[in-house]
């Protein structure tokens, strides 16, 4: 009986020495495939990166901002998301098994004081979206816009206007959209930081943010608002004449007399605005048909150089980006 017991305990050892040389040929099993694929492990696969071949890397980053340019179209927080995205910190991994690719984008949430995230897709080897980790719904389609540095879109289908410096910078916007002055003050601080640069010049539309108010106060008076600020903009007050605007209630549309007075009191060319004035609507006509070229979706938006597209918060990165490329053609 003793005998017995003695065979049951060696057993017994024997079986949890297998157990840990097991455990222990697994533990190493883990610590190869780690550290043979720096890049991690996607679908239980390894994924590596195609250094061989930088200028696929370009396509597959491309590529990844058309998707991103895509949330342009949703009527959510989401559509400023090509603007944050840092697409030129962007990594691509082929996946060999899956014939994928895996490109992590981190991008900035301006919501969250401006933390950093990353956003991972998978590629199919046309390309095309397999799928997107956003906790978001995923774009329709890949636009033909495309995220090309933070805070700037590339709109593959417009033309640069100029070659060389100064190029035009236009800031389309409803009067009453939010951030509207905000947007102006942007514009008229670009032209004094890039002196020479750039020329800013201002586009005043009635979209949305107008129509809903045209029930209550009426077209004409509701669109008075922008009559002034492009008969203002074409002097050399106009920043006077913003930063006394900025008094006043402008979600809302004004009295002529209210806005009148702020006209004199910036030390405009009252002769010359009130001109201005009577013929605005030419003017208005041709920007309304200059905001429908570029098909704006986010409102006020700035156009940099007839091909690029940003956000007031991030004009200054898409201004750096356009001159950086005109001073790689010289």
């Amino acid at each position: 009986m003793g005998g017995l017991d003695y065979l049951h305990i060696t057993l017994i050892a024997l079986i949890i020495l297998l157990v840990i040389v097991a455990f222990a040929l697994s533990v190493f099993k883990q610590g190869v495939v780690l550290e043979n694929c720096p890049y991690g492990i996607v679908n239980n696969t390894c994924a590596h990166s195609p250094l061989s071949n930088s200028s696929m890397d370009a396509n597959v980053i491309r590529a990844a901002g058309s998707i991103l340019a895509g949330y342009q179209n949703f009527s959510s927080a989401l559509s400023i998301l090509p603007y944050y995205s840092l697409i030129n910190e962007s990594k691509a991994f082929y996946i060999q098994a899956n014939k994928t690719w895996l490109v992590t984008v981190p991008y900035i949430d301006p919501f969250e004081n401006n933390t950093e995230y990353n956003i991972s897709m998978i590629l199919y080897k046309n390309l095309s979206l397999d799928n997107i980790f956003l906790s978001a719904a995923r774009p329709v389609q890949s636009s033909n816009y495309t995220t090309v540095a933070y805070g700037t879109i590339d709109m593959n289908n417009k033309y640069l206007c100029n070659y060389s410096t100064p190029i035009p910078v236009y800031l389309i916007t409803d009067p009453y959209a939010p951030g509207a002055l905000a947007a102006i003050r942007k514009g008229i601080n670009a032209s004094n930081q890039y002196s020479g640069k750039v020329g800013v010049q201002y586009y005043f539309i009635f979209s949305d943010y107008s129509i809903r108010l045209y029930k209550q106060y009426g077209i004409p008076a509701t669109q008075r608002l922008g009559d002034y600020l492009v008969c203002a903009s074409h002097q050399s007050g106009f920043k006077q004449f913003i930063s006394n605007l900025s008094t006043i209630d402008t979600s809302v549309p004004q009295s002529n007399g209210t806005l009148y007075s702020i006209v004199q009191a910036s030390g405009l060319n009252t002769t010359s605005f009130s001109a201005c004035l009577e013929n605005v609507s030419a003017p208005l006509d041709a920007q309304a048909q200059l905001a429908s070229l570029y098909n704006v979706k986010v409102l006020p938006s700035f156009i940099v150089n007839c091909k690029y597209q940003a956000l007031p918060q991030t004009l200054g990165s898409a201004i750096n980006y356009t001159l950086d490329k005109i001073n790689q053609t010289k």
